[in-house]
């Protein structure tokens, strides 16, 4: 083909036929042109596929990774709601004045239980390292965002001021003079079995700063499980689905 026009260039020159060489000389240019831009069109087509493909992968590990932080969250929520029962019959229990039990160092021990928040971000970082207008969707782009960048750091700041420090100081300076001993567990049991056993479990029955704690915890507790729990659980379900959503457009 390059032969054949070079063949016919040559022929316009020896006939020394100027404006016939021009006119095909600016055919042969547009030709030119036209096949750079078709170049370029199939390589920016080849990228945006390439691009699609990784949107596809980035968003299916987002929602893998986000299915697993809802059910830690469930579970989460579950066992606090577990926390506010235990610490209600120890409430009951020294308000009423009922004698000792053996279950109540099992119900203080699992009230004081710790749980935190694991969540996955591995997904999240990948997308940022890859830049975050990888998602086309804007709408879903600031969705995503929120989720990891806004809500899960509200909610770990939360977690641990409202739970976790009071934990932590309460039995560092409230328990030690009122308890045996702190982080007793059975580890053959699948709860761990958390027990707090008492040093005079009467003298508690008038211990106002004691009960004052019991009750302010719970109230920890409620906050956390009622609001912050349920927030961000209304806040994954949503982003999960929403993902699901874009997922069903793109994969047809």
């Amino acid at each position: 083909m390059i032969k054949f026009f070079r063949k016919i260039r040559q022929s316009l020159l020896t006939e020394n036929k100027f404006s016939k060489y021009l006119i095909y000389a600016i055919g042969e240019i547009i030709l030119v042109v036209i096949g750079i831009l078709i170049a370029l069109q199939i390589n920016n087509w080849n990228e945006n596929l390439i691009k699609s493909k990784e949107e596809i992968h980035i968003l299916k590990a987002l929602k893998i990774g986000l299915e697993a932080d809802l059910t830690d969250l469930k579970f989460n929520k579950k066992s606090i709601q577990s926390s506010i029962a235990s610490a209600n019959k120890v409430i009951y229990s020294l308000e009423n004045n009922l004698p000792y039990r053996d279950s109540i160092p099992d119900y203080i021990g699992h009230m004081m239980f710790p749980v935190i928040f694991v969540h996955s971000t591995s997904a999240f970082e990948t997308l940022k390292s890859k830049g975050i207008n990888l998602i086309k969707n804007d709408n879903l782009r600031e969705e995503i965002i929120n989720v990891y960048d806004s809500q899960y750091s509200f909610f770990l700041k939360n977690e641990s001021l409202i739970f976790l420090e009071e934990a932590e100081r309460a039995l560092r300076e409230l328990f030690s003079p009122r308890f045996e001993e702190s982080y007793v567990y059975d580890f053959n049991e699948p709860n761990f079995k958390p027990r707090l056993t008492p040093l005079d479990y009467e003298a508690l029955k008038t211990d106002q700063e004691f009960k004052y704690f019991l009750k302010s915890f719970k109230n920890r507790l409620n906050l956390l499980s009622k609001f912050h729990y349920r927030r961000l659980l209304k806040q994954v379900e949503a982003l999960i689905l929403s993902i699901d959503s874009e997922l069903k457009s793109k994969i047809k």
